[in-house]
């Protein structure tokens, strides 16, 4: 098992989004993409000097891409499919998802088997309505977990036998037994616990070695677990809050970062937070898994 090395942690798009959140990098196009949930903006960049945005009409909490030149995304409480044309968006509701009135779909991954998996949380950080959901076919849902206020990161482990899940109120990682035909889950345990100095776990990723990497909400840093779920190592961050994390670029060995804004009680906004950062490693991610 070769000893991590990576570079210091680099502003790579300065877009000073409210809540930017959902990195993906598509293998097949060669784009990273990610949003802003509360400004209801895309970011789609082949470059740095390539990045396109898109405003929505709808909510918008990830934007993941599917196998027909289109996406999905998950709003409110609504899985869209999107697609662009002449530089427009135009979302197409596939389900509504009956919930809360103050809960709203968060993070969300596609599966090997090219299915969507979905968490949700309630906005206002109050009621332990968050739900895991799966979907089998977009159109029947399954509710597989519940019990907590904040459902966040989902991925799975190189071998497909593991997935793992975030329940950010509770500052746990979770591991699950996973059967990928039929998309079921069992035997929960904890993977690992956020120590409380380190903030709250947000999205994650896992590498080509099994490795877990969790953004650290209020923390300002990255965590990165081994595969016993004992601590690798904590990259420190400029930035207080980071959101989410994926691996890309050409070599599937930039780690991308995603963050949201900050402000305190003067109203000052806490410097570079809102940005997009990158970190070069010296391991590689798994390629994402597209819909459909």
């Amino acid at each position: 098992m070769k000893k991590l090395i990576h570079s210091k942690p680099k502003i790579l798009i300065r877009c000073n989004a409210s809540l930017a959140e959902g990195p993906v990098w598509n293998h097949r196009t060669k784009e990273f993409s990610f949003v802003d949930i509360l400004n209801q903006n895309i970011f789609i960049c082949k470059n740095k000097k390539r990045i396109k945005k898109f405003y929505s009409k709808e909510m918008i909490s990830n934007f993941l891409p599917s196998k027909n030149n289109s996406w999905i995304s998950c709003g409110k409480n609504k899985v869209f499919q999107i697609k662009i044309k002449k530089n427009k968006i135009f979302c197409k509701k596939l389900i509504s998802i009956k919930h809360k009135t103050n809960n709203r779909f968060n993070d969300a991954s596609i599966d090997s088997q090219g299915r969507l998996w979905a968490s949700t949380m309630d906005e206002n950080e109050v009621s332990k309505s968050g739900n895991l959901f799966f979907f089998q076919k977009i159109n029947s849902p399954k509710k597989l977990l519940g019990n907590f206020i904040i459902g966040n990161g989902i991925d799975w482990s190189p071998c497909k036998k593991k997935l793992y899940f975030v329940a950010s109120d509770k500052r746990k990682i979770y591991i699950f037994d996973y059967e990928r035909k039929a998309g079921k889950i069992s035997k929960r345990k904890v993977f690992a616990r956020i120590p409380y100095q380190k903030g709250k776990p947000d999205g994650l990723c896992v590498d080509s070695m099994g490795f877990v990497w969790v953004a650290c909400w209020d923390g300002s840093c990255i965590i990165r677990f081994k595969i016993n779920g004992k601590i690798d190592k904590i990259i420190k961050l400029p930035i207080s809050r980071p959101t989410s994390v994926c691996f890309g670029g050409k070599n599937l060995n930039t780690l991308f970062i995603t963050s949201a804004r900050k402000t305190n009680k003067f109203n000052q906004t806490e410097k570079d937070s809102g940005n997009i950062f990158f970190i070069k490693t010296n391991v590689k991610g798994i390629k994402t898994n597209l819909f459909g």
